[in-house]
């Protein structure tokens, strides 16, 4: 695996043009807006390495150029992931708002939607005819590598479970109030999108979640 790992990164760093570390890191910080509402600069901090390591050993130039399913190919990863976290904030103040026992930690569920999707970057592939599946989830189920990677970059196993559980692929419950909420805004999300476009939905058992 470590191998495997490893010749991706020879593979596709040849591809990345003259972008600097820190050009890497100002253009995840600007691909995600909510990144700033970290409270713990840390944290923060390991947020965006975990993207940058991952861009680097996936086959993008662009991180903004990664569908966020090949279904949707209209529609970007980080798009997506901005929009989940749009819907999971907006969601946890009117959950607090009305539920004096509901308190939630922003900085751990900020961090979880940041991640959630990470492993995206190699889980899918620039290809001829636009894009593919990737040869990472033949090895393993979605966000499985998206959680080794933060744990691999410092984070706790704590974030390693909302990353994992949001993904019914994985086998994994949350184990948090706030792994919960992202995973039902997240297949939430992805539901709406099929049914405005008249694909089966995931809810109902008729499509893979």
């Amino acid at each position: 695996m470590i191998l495997w790992i490893e010749e991706e990164i020879q593979n596709h760093q040849r591809g990345e043009g003259d972008m600097s570390l820190s050009d890497k890191q100002q253009k995840i910080k600007e691909c995600f807006p909510i990144l700033s509402k970290i409270k713990d600069p840390a944290l923060r901090d390991k947020v965006v390495q975990c993207w940058v390591r991952m861009w680097e050993e996936s086959a993008w130039k662009d991180v903004k150029d990664c569908p966020f399913t090949p279904p949707f190919p209209d529609i970007s990863l980080v798009d997506h992931i901005n929009c989940v976290g749009d819907m999971v904030l907006a969601t946890a103040d009117i959950l607090e708002k009305h539920n004096k026992e509901i308190k939630l930690d922003r900085d751990y569920l900020i961090t979880g939607i940041l991640l959630h999707d990470l492993s995206k970057l190699l889980e899918i592939e620039p290809a001829p005819e636009g894009y593919r599946w990737g040869k990472l989830l033949k090895l393993m189920p979605h966000a499985t590598y998206g959680a080794m990677v933060a744990v691999a970059e410092g984070l706790s196993p704590r974030v390693a479970n909302i990353i994992l559980s949001h993904s019914r692929w994985t086998g994994t419950s949350p184990a948090s109030p706030e792994a919960v909420l992202l995973h039902y805004m997240d297949y939430g999300l992805a539901d709406v999108l099929r049914s405005c476009r008249e694909l089966p939905l995931i809810v109902t058992g008729a499509a893979k979640p």
